[in-house]
Formats: C-alpha cells, structure tokens, sequence
C-alpha cells in the first residue's frame, strides 16, 4: 500500500490555548492520554496512513519531540493562530498532499479518503474540508502544498480566519454525518463533559 501514501499530516498544537487558561492543549490529558496522543492515534486510523507527521508547536517543542514526529514552529511571530501553524506544514509537506487535524478532536475519524476523493474529482482545486450538522471544520482539512503561496498572502494581510482563506481558494466541503466525532475538546467545560467517550 505504500504507493497510496501521498500525502503527509500535520496536527495542530502551536496555539496560545486561551480557552484553557494558556495551557498547551497538545498535554491536556483526556482519557489517561494527552490530546496529541489520541491526535497520533486518529492519524494512525486513516486510510492509508500517512507516510509523515508533523506536529505544529510553539511550545514544549521538546515534548513534542519525545513523541518521535517532527515539530516545526510559526515562520511569524505572536501566535498569529493556525493557519500560521498550517503555512509552516505546508512550507515543509514533501508529498502531493497536506493533511490537517487539531490536537483537540480526539475522536476524529477517518477523513483522508473522503476528502482525498472530492480533490480528485475537482483537480483545480487546492483544498477539501469537512462540513458537519454543527458547521464547517476548517480546521480539519486536506491541502496541496501550492496553496502556501495565498496562504502567505492572507498572513501578510493579517488576516487569520481560516474559513475565509479556504473560501478564497474555492475550497471543497465535505459533509460528514456524525458530528460528535469532531467535537473540539478545547475548553474545561468541553473536557468535563466528555471525560468518559462512548
């Protein structure tokens, strides 16, 4: 299977973590393993796994490094937000495509071949993202590596939102089912309530 490997993931864990008091969410523990353990394992789960991870982080880079993926940090200064984190994924993405995940949906499912297929069905597209009842999850989603180039445009503007820039690239949503298994754990209430997952 390794001729389907075209693609590598980037997760997602270089943010200031307000909602959580400025703890790293990648650390916070849920379920007897910190999020970005149960991110490792969600990327294990895809179909076919990538061939690499990368982990996006500003902090605790050595932490990140024990879990043996490589970490790579902002290009800008501040924590301008994710999409700063994805610029870095895609700045260092060796394969045709991109795929992005938080650290803080820890029941994520297998998204790869769903996204995969609409960006090969619409090949001038450069992104395909997933869309639930609850709404779009721009967070979660799957890039080509030529998309840097806007990507760095809308950084220089300062402007940070992610579903703004996957629209001004005329990126796909995908409608995914359950929108439980995309639940961001990324406040103490959030993680309180799903203490015990299903």
């Amino acid at each position: 299977m390794e001729i389907k490997q075209t693609y590598e993931a980037l997760i997602l864990a270089g943010g200031r973590g307000a909602r959580l008091g400025g703890k790293d969410k990648g650390w916070i523990m849920w379920s007897g393993l910190p999020l970005v353990e149960h991110a490792l394992s969600a990327l294990a789960r895809q179909s076919p796994p990538p061939s690499r991870i990368l982990i996006s982080a500003n902090r605790n880079v050595d932490a990140y490094q024990q879990t043996g993926h490589t970490v790579v940090t902002d290009e800008r200064p501040d924590f301008p937000g994710p999409l700063a984190g994805i610029e870095a994924g895609l700045m260092r993405c060796k394969k045709k495509y991109l795929l992005v995940v938080p650290c803080d949906v820890p029941l994520l499912p297998n998204i790869y071949d769903r996204l995969q297929q609409s960006l090969d069905d619409l090949p001038e597209a450069l992104a395909a993202y997933v869309v639930t009842s609850d709404g779009p999850q721009p967070l979660c989603c799957l890039i080509k590596p030529s998309a840097a180039a806007s990507l760095g445009k809308q950084l220089d503007a300062e402007n940070g939102q992610a579903l703004a820039w996957l629209a001004s690239i005329n990126a796909i949503p995908v409608m995914f089912d359950d929108a439980a298994l995309f639940a961001n754990f990324n406040t103490p209430e959030a993680l309180q309530s799903q203490r015990n997952p299903s």
